[in-house]
């Protein structure tokens, strides 16, 4: 199997018995054969590598056994954008190098605080800005990577030299590290054995979230009293736009500031969906839902079907806003009267923010300080996580094994258990990259449930809308993706030219 993130480039060559039998089944257009046995079915016949091959001679084959023009040519273009992508990374790499020697010349021939510094070092942005075409911001943001690359940063300065992680990797993990002391040489190397691994097989977002919390872990003392400050600077801003618009910030910790949004899109979509189910006929017939009464669960399920129906037919919504527009409209109403109208008609008042932390027990109880973690977002301090549990209508205990993966769950509340325990492993869609929040995905059976796919943990997985999508039977094979679920949650995503990604669970760093 590829390493987690990586493409195969070529097939394995045929090796044994169980091998040529695979090769053999897409030869000799036995496809109805191997569809009866394609996914879940092949762990009975096959090993799990010769499980891979089979379906990346599936979607590599056409029907006559030769290469499908089309799909070859596909992922050919991918290969090569690839390859492209890893020369610059080096070249990157070499430009950075280039200007951290730069900074160190500066350094050297002038010590930070003496007479001269700061018209040298002004001198020296000027010079790099003009030389290179950039705003004098962009020429001291390259200079300072560049510098702390070459200074603190060997590990990660070989992945990049090496096409590993990209210069916006190499940017992210350089910024995540700004709570560890500068002359901290072994907090830095811990902090790479974190971080660079895991930028090599996720993008930069992902590795941007997963390096604050890489910190923490290594300086927990540190981050604590940093986010303990920082909710000192709480404030609201308005600042002017054109055409009559402005912007409304709120500076708020993040996980109150993830679940405030996390509420609006909840009611915005409530709303879309109910105008939808408005086209479709929801409110009329001999039984009709009662908007401005209490919705039962059964009312929302009928609501969805109907919006359902209304968008299959494309009926025009009563409400044309955009989730945007709704979000903004909502926001406001709330805070100018509190309540709404509208909220009130349709029950939306109950529905409340979401957000998912994950807190150790000896934190909980109170016995130590250590940073708690905003899935998906960063470390936060113990205050506030404690805060939040005291608050929780449901929480769960995670049972994590020595590498951070989540094993099972305790639930402390009478819920749907495997919707929880997935939710919890996958944090967010499972397609690889996306960075979709797991609560508003669709739980996905790997393995089809109309084609005798079990509704089992080792056959479920979070997917966004878009990302399920790919997956559809009905799709042309040239553009459908297949999924295979490996154990501890791994999955391996076939593209329609045969190359695997591979997206595993993300660990969560443990602070001790």
């Amino acid at each position: 199997m590829p390493p987690r993130g990586e493409p195969w480039t070529s097939l394995p060559e045929v090796a044994n018995d169980e091998d040529r039998l695979a090769r053999r089944l897409v030869r000799h257009r036995a496809f109805d054969t191997l569809a009866k046995i394609r996914p879940s079915s092949l762990s009975s016949i096959f090993t799990a590598d010769t499980q891979s091959l089979i379906v990346s001679l599936f979607y590599t084959w056409s029907m006559s056994g030769v290469p499908d023009p089309y799909t070859t040519r596909n992922g050919e273009i991918v290969g090569l954008c690839r390859d492209i992508d890893r020369r610059i990374a080096a070249l990157e790499a070499e430009k950075a190098s280039l200007l951290g020697q730069r900074v160190q010349r500066l350094l050297d021939e002038v010590p930070p605080g003496s007479d001269g510094f700061e018209s040298a070092e002004r001198s020296m942005f000027a010079e790099v800005s003009a030389g290179l075409r950039i705003s004098r911001a962009a020429a001291a943001r390259a200079l300072s990577t560049g510098w702390s690359l070459n200074d603190r940063f060997p590990a990660t300065r070989a992945a990049l030299a090496a096409g590993e992680i990209s210069l916006r990797h190499a940017v992210v993990i350089v910024q995540g590290s700004a709570p560890l002391d500068l002359h901290d040489a072994d907090a830095h190397r811990r902090y790479e054995e974190f971080v660079v691994p895991f930028a090599a097989t996720e993008t930069a977002p992902s590795t941007e979230a997963f390096a604050k919390s890489a910190a923490a872990a290594v300086c927990p003392e540190t981050v604590t009293e940093r986010h303990r400050r920082a909710r000192s600077d709480r404030r609201v801003r308005v600042t002017d736009a054109d055409d009559g618009m402005a912007w409304l910030e709120i500076l708020m910790p993040s996980p109150l500031a993830h679940a405030t949004h996390d509420r609006l899109t909840a009611i915005a979509r409530r709303i879309r969906m109910t105008a939808a189910a408005a086209a479709g006929g929801a409110f009329q017939g001999p039984h009709p839902v009662q908007p401005d009464g209490d919705l039962t669960g059964d009312d929302w399920r009928r609501l969805e079907l109907f919006a359902s129906m209304a968008d299959d037919l494309q009926e025009p919504t009563r409400d044309p806003r955009s989730l945007d527009e709704i979000r903004a409209d909502i926001a406001a109403d709330l805070l100018l009267a509190s309540d709404t109208e509208l909220l009130r008609e349709n029950g939306l008042d109950s529905i409340r923010g979401s957000v998912q932390v994950t807190i150790a027990a000896t934190t909980l109880a109170g016995a130590d300080d250590r940073p708690a973690e905003l899935d998906r977002h960063g470390p936060i301090d113990a205050d506030l996580a404690r805060h939040l549990a005291a608050n929780a209508g449901t929480w769960d205990r995670l049972f994590l094994d020595a590498r951070g993966m989540l094993t099972r769950t305790d639930t402390y509340a009478p819920t749907d258990r495997m919707r929880r325990f997935l939710q919890a492993r996958d944090q967010h869609c499972r397609f690889h990259g996306c960075r979709m929040p797991s609560r508003p995905c669709q739980i996905d059976h790997t393995h089809d449930h109309a084609k005798g796919g079990p509704t089992d943990l080792a056959n479920l997985a979070c997917l966004c809308v878009g990302h399920h999508a790919l997956k559809h039977p009905d799709l042309d094979d040239r553009w459908r993706w297949d999924v295979l679920q490996h154990p501890g949650g791994i999955l391996e995503w076939l593209s329609p030219d045969g190359h695997a990604y591979i997206d595993a669970p993300a660990p969560r760093v443990q602070f001790v």
